[in-house]
């Protein structure tokens, strides 16, 4: 499935009070970093759980509570093995000579790393903080946020990969719009307000004023409790405040008159969203969110520390945690293997991309050389644990592991060829 470059459909018509008006972005366009007199709007974000509660909850609310509707619908919509999807929130920049220009330039606000796994009954979600500081490739170290910018939805989908060594087929893009649109067609959310938020940004348009309490959100006001910047914890404290909004907006989900509401929240996805999945697809993930049971959703955050400026990844938690979460194996496992890579010369890309994925993971590379060749992209095992080497041929995009038994060297070799591509094409959603 290739990526989608379409822009969504809106209807003509004024936008609602709760509502903030937005110039359409083309996701198809070349973006390029701002320049120094554009501004960058802060329109996603809205912290991990909130932009996954809308591929979990609003485009399925159908499965929460209407069994007869569960029952009739076909066995080949249930989903039968793990799916990885990239949740973004985006922003958008604006010259600063005139808030009213907006530049064709985007980055992420918000980045989800979401996996629907059937085997477990869960849907793991991992928050990626935008400031992570990681290497874009072909721009360089810099914050994650900034890939968007660089190369839009295909470099950020590239990126992550290369710093999680995770695979990503699929993604979801959400405009603020579409997070407020989403609260408002649930009819609010119910939070708990720790403390009195006071923000004023008059050139931005944004006024923030939030009394301490238990409190019925509407959308707009959602959304300004979740932007606020202004605390010790910046980005991570916008997370915890995202995952508070998203926990109500799952107890809406559940309630039985939330069937009355579904109409304008799959509107809302079919208008404010950006995806690859098509609509079975969409239906099928969604089914899986809604059935699941008590502690069915698993919520963390990438670890690391603040920087100057930026958030400084803690490789040896990254490991443990994204082996959990995503391939459910002891990073012991991978820590104790060891790998060579055979590349082409003719693409280096490709090279980056699987030494950046697989020592994400922790997997040692104990050699590197240049070597081309007319089969197909391979791993050979020598030693070691299968389950692993399946993992990393998964990651550069073979198809198959080779087995070749061997008393010395290392455990794996990862022969990449000339027709490897950076990106390789998206593994098919499970059979459905």
């Amino acid at each position: 499935m290739s990526f989608s470059g379409d822009s969504p459909a809106r209807p003509d018509r004024p936008a609602a009070a709760s509502e903030t008006a937005e110039i359409p972005l083309d996701p198809a366009a070349e973006a390029k970093p701002r320049r120094r007199w554009e501004r960058p709007i802060r329109w996603g974000q809205v912290g991990i759980q909130i932009v996954a509660a809308c591929l979990i909850g609003a485009v399925a609310g159908i499965g929460l509570s209407m069994t007869p509707l569960r029952i009739a619908l076909p066995w080949s919509l249930l989903l039968r093995q793990r799916t990885n999807v990239l949740i973004m929130g985006l922003d958008r920049t604006v010259s600063e000579r005139n808030p009213k220009i907006v530049y064709p330039v985007t980055r992420t606000t918000t980045l989800v790393a979401a996996s629907f796994d059937p085997a477990s009954r869960r849907v793991y979600l991992l928050s990626v903080p935008r400031d992570t500081r990681t290497s874009i490739p072909g721009h360089g170290i810099t914050k994650i946020n900034a890939a968007h910018a660089y190369g839009g939805t295909r470099l950020s989908i590239r990126t992550v990969e290369n710093v999680l060594g995770v695979r990503f087929p699929y993604y979801i893009e959400l405009t603020e719009r579409g997070f407020v649109r989403l609260i408002d067609a649930v009819g609010g959310v119910n939070v708990r307000i720790e403390k009195n938020l006071d923000y004023d940004d008059n050139w931005d348009g944004l006024h923030i004023h939030l009394k301490k309490g238990y409190r019925r959100l509407g959308g707009k006001a959602a959304m300004e409790y979740v932007r606020f910047r202004h605390d010790p914890l910046g980005d991570i404290g916008r997370i915890k405040r995202g995952q508070q909004v998203m926990n109500a907006l799952l107890d809406e989900l559940r309630r039985p008159r939330i069937v009355t509401r579904l109409p304008r929240m799959l509107r809302v996805f079919r208008e404010d969203a950006r995806t690859n999945l098509s609509r079975p697809q969409l239906v099928s993930l969604a089914l899986f969110g809604a059935g699941l049971g008590p502690g069915g959703v698993v919520r963390e955050t990438l670890p690391g520390s603040f920087g100057q400026s930026d958030w400084i990844p803690d490789l040896p938690r990254d490991h443990s945690l994204v082996t959990r979460m995503f391939y459910d194996v002891d990073a012991e496992a991978l820590a104790h293997t060891t790998a060579e890579l055979l590349a082409s010369p003719a693409n280096p890309d490709a090279a980056g991309d699987a030494l950046a994925r697989v020592t994400a993971l922790g997997v040692r590379l104990v050699g590197f050389a240049t070597s081309s060749s007319d089969s197909p992209t391979a791993v050979i095992l020598h030693h070691g644990d299968r389950r692993v080497a399946e993992i990393v041929a998964a990651l550069v995009g073979a198809r198959t592991v080779i087995d070749s038994p061997s008393t010395s060297g290392p455990d794996l070799t990862v022969i990449l060829t000339d027709t490897t591509t950076a990106i390789p094409a998206p593994a098919p959603l499970p059979r459905q």
